[in-house]
């Protein structure tokens, strides 16, 4: 059992509640801090989980395949001895003997290697996925400092931690064996006069009770480890304010240069509408507080589109546009309130205001014919 291995990580050590300048680590880890944190390699995994399905592999192997191998076992012993003309004395037959020994012993045990191989794979896979770090693996000269190295591993709060997490489990395993030991202690006396099955067997039920209750052990420590490791990755992984705020401006961008941009923007984007609001048939206000500017075009357009819009000052600078290039300026305060609510920039008018808005434009046309005459 490799008890105390814990997680992968690899922080200087240093208190979990403040950085190097002091500051109070508060706030929980970003989820761009954790996914940098991964690609580094640094990840929450409990080697207790490992070795706890690799030993409940071991159980059901026990249970379910060294019968399996018992029998085999007891073939090739007996046609060992049943065939004696293998045995003639020679270096030649010893090492064949030997090698197909070796040979039939390794088919035997290599589907238990793969399963094992299978497992702690898996282990790792459920714990923390598929984790390519090329980072990780490259190597680093301050790594090489013998007395750093001793100080990280053997005088660091995590190597304590280490130590006392590798003692208290030790400790938990030794009782619970002692216990499942000394029960089964009972049954074996009688076995002085039994035949060999009674004793095979007699063996191979105890021997599942006690991997048995050293499984549960194995689970629970598992469960708890994991726990911690968790809580400890967290806990080095924690953030303070400023950290935070800081990762915001640089992901998000500041927002005092955000709103800036907004701002430049919406003053070009009003720029260009009141490039469009000469070219306008008409402008529809409410009568001070709106004015939508619309723009129909019999050989290019289905209906009439709105080319320009605003409230307020923009409504007041729109109407001074208007009135300089000559477009007309109609009140219809419904009309105008309907136009401004429901459609944007580019819009063209829904079907429902075709009547309300043909009668502003034949009233505005009128006008111009007027005005030509």
């Amino acid at each position: 059992m490799s008890a105390g291995a814990g997680t992968v990580l690899a922080f200087t050590p240093r208190m979990p509640s403040e950085n190097e300048n002091g500051q109070q680590r508060t706030e929980q880890p970003t989820s761009k801090r954790l996914r940098e944190a991964r690609e580094k390699g640094q990840v929450c995994k409990s080697v207790e989980v490992s070795t706890a399905l690799l030993f409940l592999a071991s159980v059901v192997a026990f249970y379910l395949y060294v019968p399996t191998v018992g029998r085999n076992l007891h073939g090739v012993v007996a046609e060992y001895v049943g065939n004696t003309s293998m045995w003639d004395g020679s270096k030649e037959s010893v090492v064949f003997i030997f090698r197909r020994a070796c040979l039939e012993l390794g088919l035997m045990t290599l589907p238990l290697l793969v399963a094992f191989l299978v497992v702690g794979l898996a282990s790792n896979i459920l714990q923390v996925g598929f984790v390519a770090s090329p980072e990780a693996i490259v190597p680093k000269l301050s790594k090489l400092n013998p007395l750093k190295g001793f100080k990280n591993r053997f005088m660091s709060t995590r190597s304590l931690e280490q130590l006392l997490k590798t003692l208290v489990i030790m400790a938990v395993v030794v009782w619970v064996s002692y216990r499942a030991l000394r029960r089964e202690m009972a049954a074996y006396p009688p076995l002085l006069n039994a035949d060999a099955t009674v004793i095979v067997l007699t063996f191979f039920r105890s021997t599942m009770r006690f991997l048995l209750d050293v499984l549960w052990v194995f689970v629970v420590i598992a469960a708890a480890d994991y726990g911690f490791q968790k809580w400890q990755f967290t806990r080095d992984l924690m953030m303070t304010r400023q950290e935070v705020r800081d990762e915001f401006k640089n992901t998000e961008g500041n927002p005092l240069i955000k709103s800036k941009i907004r701002s430049i923007q919406m003053h070009m984007a009003r720029r260009r509408m009141m490039k469009a609001v000469p070219k306008a048939d008409v402008v529809i206000t409410n009568p001070t507080h709106l004015a939508v500017a619309l723009v129909y075009d019999r050989t290019r357009m289905a209906a009439p589109t709105v080319v320009a819009k605003g409230a307020g000052e923009v409504a007041l600078r729109i109407r001074e546009v208007a009135r300089g290039a000559g477009v007309p300026v109609v009140e219809n305060k419904p009309l105008a309130q309907t136009l401004y609510k429901s459609l944007d920039i580019g819009d063209v008018i829904p079907e429902e205001l075709y009547k309300a808005v043909a009668e502003i434009l034949a009233y505005v046309y009128r006008l111009k014919r007027k005005a030509v005459m």
